[in-house]
Formats: structure tokens, sequence, C-alpha cells
């Protein structure tokens, strides 16, 4: 693999595109919907640092060539909304603000813009379980990913550019007499190739921008997994065991490159932890931590979020 101010862009992208995808969601997210006129509203400051990268073999290499430490860098916010609209549905909806470093042998390029929002439904699909006390809850989640007008091209961007489609599936469980619960789910994200909500900027180096011409590469299919338990200490606390991932449909075989800024295919599994404090029942703050033990054509990263929540009821 080369390294150089592309191959850096492209690992970059793919740390924006996944946290964007997967971005750490409150307990009981997925698998639970939000009674009717309740809701959740979240602001998370994330933080991902990377000196290490992953080929297409999943072996580790320098993440560049020539810098010491950190190349890769992701501080951003993220604003993260639900809703019931009944009992049954809940809408969803995040919306990022990227602020991104990469590094190369001569210096640091710096992209701060909003990224790509995503809006969606979750459903619950056993309502005759939404008594007080049933131990299970099984519901599905449908998101749009909608590039904000940011430039694609830039280096870094702050998104992938593109309109994309998924759905998960999720069930999750109490473990009561344990004050205690877990969930695991299972979805497919499609690739759209729609680019209309993005655009690109003009490369002429004159310009002082830095950015590579406009690709629109073809992205593969995506399954994607996660997994977590949790325990609470009383109305005080929550603790998590949390690990999610991607999985392409088909196995990378391209390492980053000029003609391929951003992986089209790509394979990794986060796996972590977190606390989240209730000083008061509608208010918490909350603190998570993933590392990245495999991983393919990826980025391996330490992430870190902040995040201060707020239940309206």
């Amino acid at each position: 693999m080369e390294h150089g101010k592309l191959d850096l862009q492209g690992c970059a992208l793919s740390s924006i595109l996944l946290a964007l995808f997967l971005l750490p969601t409150p307990a009981h997210a997925q698998a639970w919907t939000q009674p009717k006129h309740h809701g959740y509203f979240k602001l998370t400051y994330g933080q991902s640092a990377a000196a290490e990268q992953y080929t297409t073999g999943g072996d580790l290499q320098p993440y560049a060539r020539n810098v010491e430490g950190d190349a890769f860098l992701d501080r951003s916010y993220y604003l993260y909304a639900e809703f019931g609209l009944t009992d049954q549905a809940t809408l969803v909806a995040l919306l990022p603000y990227k602020q991104l470093t990469v590094r190369d042998g001569t210096r640091a390029h710096t992209t701060r813009a909003p990224g790509s929002a995503q809006l969606g439904l979750r459903v619950d699909l056993k309502p005759s379980y939404k008594a007080r006390g049933t131990p299970h809850a099984v519901a599905a989640q449908f998101l749009l990913t909608l590039p904000t007008g940011y430039a694609r091209n830039r280096t870094p961007a702050a998104g992938p550019g593109q309109v994309d489609v998924q759905g998960t599936l999720h069930y999750g469980a109490s473990l009561w007499p344990l004050p205690a619960y877990t969930q695991v789910g299972l979805g497919l994200r499609l690739r759209s190739g729609l680019y209309a909500l993005s655009h690109a900027v003009d490369c002429d180096p004159h310009l002082g921008v830095d950015c590579l011409p406009d690709q629109q590469p073809v992205y593969d299919e995506e399954w994607l997994f996660s997994g977590e338990i949790g325990a609470s200490a009383g109305r005080w606390a929550l603790v998590q065991i949390l690990a999610f991932g991607v999985w392409s449909n088909q196995a990378p075989v391209l390492d980053f490159d000029p003609a391929n800024p951003i992986p089209t295919r790509q394979r990794y599994l986060k796996a972590g932890a977190g606390l989240t404090l209730y000083p008061v029942p509608a208010v918490g703050l909350s603190v998570q931590y993933f590392t990245t033990p495999a991983g393919r054509n990826t980025v391996r990263s330490s992430d870190w979020f902040w995040g201060l929540e707020y239940k309206l009821r």
C-alpha cells in the first residue's frame, strides 16, 4: 500500500462513515420504542484517534509513513433524538458536526462541517409485550442517511456524500430478577450511489483547496451487527459491555489509493464498555470507550464518547 495525503483521506473517510452509522446509542435504544409523546435527547462529543490501519488481508501497518503518533483525529459532536409518535412507532434522528484532521509527512489537513444526517423510524414488532415488567422486546429500525450539502471530495471530507438506506432488526430481553438486560441486532445497509445532496469543489491547485477529483465510487452493501449487556445500580448508574461491526458482502481486495479514496469494501469489529450516571432521573452523564480488535481495509482506532442525555416524560 502506498502512504500519503490521498491514502490518509481514504482512511479518514472510512472512519467517518463507520461513526455515522454505528455511533453508540442509549441503552435499550434499538429494541425498545418510546411511549407516545415521550422523548430522548443526547448530545455526544466523540474523539477517535489512530496510528495504525488494517490492510485488506487483516494485517496491521502504520497509518501513514513518516508520521509519529496519531495521524488521524476525529473530534466531533453528535445530536441524537428519539420521539414517540405512538406507543409502537418512534421517530429517530441524528445530526453530526465533524471536526477532522489527517496528517501526512508535511502538514495537517483539517475540515469542520456538518456531516451526513440520519432520519428514520423504529417500529415495535411485539406490541402485546408493552405491559410493564414484560421481559422481551423486538423492533425494526429503518434509517435514511442524508448528506447536508458538504463537499464530498475535500481532504478530509465530512462524509461520503451519497444517500444510503439501512434496516435493522433488534431483540432485547430483561434478565430479571437481576437488574440487567441484553440485546442483539442485525441489519443491512444499501448503498444508493445518489450524490445529489452533496457537492464537489474545484481541485485546481492554484485555489489552495485540499481535495481530490470527484470519483463517486460504487460501494458494496454491508451487514451490520451489534450486541450489548447492561446492568443498573438502582436508578443512579448503568454499566454496559458493547460490541458492533460491519461486514461487507464481498471481501476487500483494493487498498486505499487515489482511485478509491473511500474503501468500497471493509470489515471490522468494535468492542468496548460504557458507564452512565443519573444525578436526577431525567438527566444522564455517560462515557463510552471502544477499541478495534479486528478489521480488514479499515482504520484501527481508539474511540471515546462523552454524552449528556435528557429523557422527556
